[in-house]
């Protein structure tokens, strides 16, 4: 597969997956960049067949640095005594659906993200492993759990004041 073609049929679950889990649209760009450029730099490391589930998981790093390194950043604004910059989220980014919204902030992230792999990315059990570095049975645990908790948190959250999302 060219690269043009891998780009064009993987952008979109790539950069939903990646909006799942940024903490802003443009983190989210910022992440979907870098992982076509290291896909460019290593088209030869790409597992035929799974480009999809690699790709994700290249993602998936990209943003726990991004993640690791804003922790840093706050940390050592903290120890400099300067305020950090807070962004309020754009209401056209905004989940429509308060509810689910709620239920599943209330879920752990490994949990979060086995869902976005499978309900929203349609990832196969054995390329959502491969995106997160596990077995595909130890997936098949993990997707199970996090459905099993969802439900839970969708049944106690209508009984919950929502948050204001704005």
């Amino acid at each position: 597969m060219d690269f043009e073609h891998l780009y064009r049929t993987t952008y979109p679950k790539v950069r939903t997956y990646a909006r799942s889990l940024a903490s802003s649209e443009a983190d989210a760009d910022d992440a979907v960049a870098e992982t076509y450029t290291t896909a460019w730099r290593r088209q030869a490391d790409i597992p035929r067949g799974a480009e999809l589930g690699w790709l994700i998981g290249v993602t998936r790093r990209v943003l726990a640095n991004a993640r690791r390194s804003e922790r840093r950043v706050g940390a050592l604004r903290a120890l400099l005594g300067a305020q950090p910059r807070v962004d309020a989220p754009d209401p056209s980014e905004l989940i429509d659906d308060v509810t689910l919204r709620s239920a599943l902030l209330q879920l752990e992230p490994m949990d979060r993200e086995a869902l976005v792999l499978t309900a929203w990315l349609d990832l196969s059990g054995a390329d959502a492993a491969h995106a997160l570095g596990i077995t595909p049975a130890a997936y098949r645990m993990r997707i199970s759990r996090a459905r099993r908790r969802l439900r839970a948190a969708l049944s106690t959250s209508s009984t919950v004041e929502h948050p204001q999302w704005t």
